[in-house]
């Protein structure tokens, strides 16, 4: 009977396409426990994190169907090629709490491409 319910439990979860759950149930049941989370926020926990790869995995596909040549982001770029640009502040746009807040960004400058 033991053997049976993870199968069974795994079953399910690939039905529902909870696949993040299915490959991290282990983990995320052994870190609910370390943190103390009643089986409401172990809920919360594993729903978190099927969202967040749905997500990732969202990000992915539509970067692919996109066809880019390559693709940067701002780890790569060189801020010291660029003095005018506030590092901080163009992380903190880029982190997009400015949309959650219900807030507008106007940028300005010169027309044209930067390579």
């Amino acid at each position: 009977m033991r053997t049976i319910v993870p199968d069974r439990l795994s079953d399910m979860l690939t039905r529902l396409q909870l696949t993040a759950v299915r490959d991290q149930l282990d983990g995320l049941l052994d870190e609910a426990s370390r943190r103390e989370l009643s089986l409401r926020e172990t809920l919360v926990l594993l729903c978190e994190r099927e969202i967040a790869r749905k997500d990732e995995r969202r990000v992915e596909m539509t970067l692919k169907l996109a066809r880019f040549p390559f693709v940067r982001d701002l780890s790569g770029f060189d801020f010291s090629a660029q003095p005018s640009l506030d590092p901080k502040q163009i992380r903190e746009l880029a982190s997009a709490r400015w949309i959650a807040n219900g807030e507008n960004v106007l940028l300005l400058g010169p027309s044209g491409l930067a390579t």
